[in-house]
């Protein structure tokens, strides 16, 4: 809210003074009845903070309730926010009839022993209920009572009015601006100060708080370990029929005499007091309040459309922001879900709806399977990672939806690259001039090619086929694709490709390694079957359709001298040429001039690849093999976890 002037304050505060006379006169019902109105409205009328409430509620309840109930805890909310409005402008009101008239309360005994102690008493509680009225029973009860509010300096004719409506019962106003040596001396006097714990800030104590961290103040715990003052938790909710119950408990503090543990501690036991009660009450919570804001983790969700190599960009896309938050202290959790639509027809007409409907585009659900949908909606997600277009759309919209930033790979359709925190482009992709600043324009695609990734895949592959630990003979790594979008893998292309394989691994006494892909065409996996099931050479042969191997690629190009790479397959020529092994890849069907022949033709002018025909093979792997052309490897990481490093908050 930007700064008020002396008239805009004065305004804003008669309209706020007409307001709470007109709620005044109206019958307690009639009133409440306002106020929920007017939290329909609010939540109707915000979006944004909608979207936000939701993503709060999905990281306290996305694993323990469904997304109806959240969404009927989202409906209360505002509801209850709506009366406490209304409360708000009628406690002159209240204060006349006594707090007694609307409000229930059980552990006043404890507040009066702990007065008697004559060291105050702190009353601790959280942004949940309608604390206006905790504060009111604090202050009619008998004892004097203070509490500590944020001074709205921007807006000071309102922030009168609001404090003159608080001190109506009794109340007391200190601001955090004046120091805690005000709030020591009131409890000196054997007064009460009442503090909330959920505030914390950058300055806070992380503590677990439905499963994140959340940073909580330790102004009460540290006065009251320091000053011996008593400490009472205090919680409120309704009941019904205007009318709310307030409970007040003795927190009994832990002192080891290590004051920073002492602190963490008793927050924890503390949070996990206030925990179970929101849960009983979930939609008395403010829960557009950042109380996550602070964590110290953060979460990854990677939407997979079934395809194992843009399955393997959107992890190594993780990865990379995984390794800068680690820089920044955050530790990343990944999660993983495939994205099943109703149907054919509902896939392709999601990202238009996305795109174009507008208020009309109606809720993700509708589109996707149940499951999917089931899945998507457990997940608060910071970052959301996909790679193609048929999931851009999902992946905008799940992001939009829990206020994370998003990550496209590839170019995402008619899904505007806009429309995301970050769009990763190989070179190929890129259409016209100066890219966008939210597109960082890679040679390849992203890949988890490093020297550990292949060790492993390595240890992997050889534990699955141990006769491969005792084979030291040179190799040659082949890596078949299939038919894509535009591209129609020729069987008579890929027999001239087989026989000049096998010609130059005679030549230069390799041994093959050979693994296709669930791509790959009937025909052509016949004739690789034809090609080297029975040939002598042949180290490992692996049919994809046949035989799920997750390690056969970083296998294979870990144990490669040489790598062959059919050209319409970007994330396994990425791979090889990033793995650091000489590649060579031959062209792929009818057309020699759409988008991977220049995505292999820009690599080859570069130096990373060979590119040949199918006839071309032999020549190109003698080429390489006699290092009249070396290759160098594709080095796309470091830039890609620059750009990485952009998303953390």
């Amino acid at each position: 809210m930007g700064k008020m002037n002396s008239f805009q304050g004065s305004l804003a505060s008669g309209i706020l003074k007409v307001f709470s006379a007109f709620v005044c006169a109206l019958p307690p019902g009639a009133a409440l009845f306002l106020g929920r109105r007017i939290g329909d409205m609010a939540r109707a009328a915000g979006p944004r903070q909608r979207r936000l409430v939701m993503a709060h509620l999905k990281t306290a309840f996305g694993r323990t309730h469904s997304l109806a109930e959240r969404r009927a805890i989202m409906r209360g909310f505002y509801r209850c926010y709506g009366q406490s409005i209304i409360e708000l402008a009628r406690l002159p009101l209240i204060a006349r009839h006594g707090y007694a008239s609307c409000v229930d309360v059980k552990g006043r005994e404890h507040v009066d022993a702990a007065m008697k102690k004559g060291k105050g008493c702190i009353f601790l509680s959280i942004h949940a209920g309608n604390w206006e009225l905790s504060n009111m029973v604090g202050s009619m009860a008998g004892y004097p009572y203070n509490m500590v509010a944020n001074e709205l300096n921007n807006i000071n004719k309102v922030a009168e009015f609001i404090n003159s409506l608080r001190r109506s019962g009794g109340c007391r106003i200190i601001h955090p601006g004046i120091g805690g040596r005000e709030i020591i001396r009131r409890l000196f006097k054997n007064e009460i100060v009442t503090l909330v714990a959920d505030q914390g800030g950058s300055d806070g104590v992380m503590v677990p708080f439905f499963g994140r961290q959340a940073a909580m103040s330790t102004g009460a715990v540290r006065i009251a370990l320091k000053y011996d003052v008593p400490v009472i938790l205090v919680n409120i909710h309704r009941t019904g029929g205007g009318r709310h119950h307030l409970t007040a408990v003795p927190f009994e503090l832990k002192s080891t005499g290590n004051t920073d543990n002492d602190i963490q501690e008793n927050l924890r036991r503390m949070m996990h007091q206030y925990e179970v009660w929101v849960s009983e009450n979930p939609q008395e919570y403010v829960w557009f309040y950042k109380t996550w804001k602070y964590d110290k983790s953060a979460t990854v969700l990677i939407l997979d459309d079934g395809r194992v190599g843009h399955l393997r960009q959107s992890q190594a896309a993780a990865r990379a922001y995984a390794e800068a938050a680690f820089e920044k202290g955050l530790m990343v959790f990944t999660e993983t879900v495939t994205v099943g639509f109703r149907n054919q027809g509902m896939a392709k007409l999601f990202p238009w709806a996305f795109v174009y409907g507008g208020r009309w585009l109606g809720a993700l659900e509708r589109y996707v399977t149940p499951s999917t949908a089931r899945a998507l909606s457990r997940i608060r997600p910071d970052v959301v990672i996909s790679s193609g277009t048929r999931n851009a759309a999902v992946n905008a919209w799940v992001a939009r939806d829990n206020g994370a930033r998003s990550v496209a790979i590839l170019r995402p359709g008619i899904v505007p690259l806009k429309a995301f925190s970050l769009v990763v482009l190989p070179q190929h992709d890129l259409q016209g001039g100066t890219p966008a600043l939210n597109v960082v324009v890679t040679k390849g695609a992203p890949n988890l090619m490093d020297k550990a990734y292949l060790e492993d895949n390595i240890k992997a592959l050889t534990l699955r086929y141990q006769h491969l630990r005792q084979n030291v003979r040179p190799k040659i790594a082949v890596l078949i694709g299939g038919n894509t979008k535009g591209v129609v893998m020729s069987e008579h292309d890929m027999k001239i490709v087989l026989h000049q394989l096998k010609s130059a691994a005679e030549e230069f006494g390799f041994d093959v390694l050979v693994t296709t892909s669930r791509r790959t065409p009937p025909l052509v996996e016949q004739a690789v079957i034809r090609a080297f099931k029975d040939y002598a050479r042949t180290a490992l042969l692996i049919i994809a359709n046949k035989a799920n191997v997750p390690e056969a690629v970083g296998g294979m190009l870990g144990l490669a001298d040489l790598v062959v790479v059919s050209g319409e397959s970007i994330s396994m020529i990425s791979e090889a040429s990033t793995s650091g092994k000489k590649t060579v890849v031959f062209s792929v069907g009818a057309s020699r001039d759409g988008k991977y022949a220049r995505f292999c033709a820009r690599l080859a002018e570069q130096g990373h690849i060979i590119f040949a025909a199918p006839s071309g093979v032999a020549a190109a792997i003698d080429t390489v093999l006699r290092n009249k052309i070396v290759t160098k490897p594709i080095h796309d990481s470091t830039l890609l976890k620059d750009a990485m490093r952009r998303l953390i908050r």
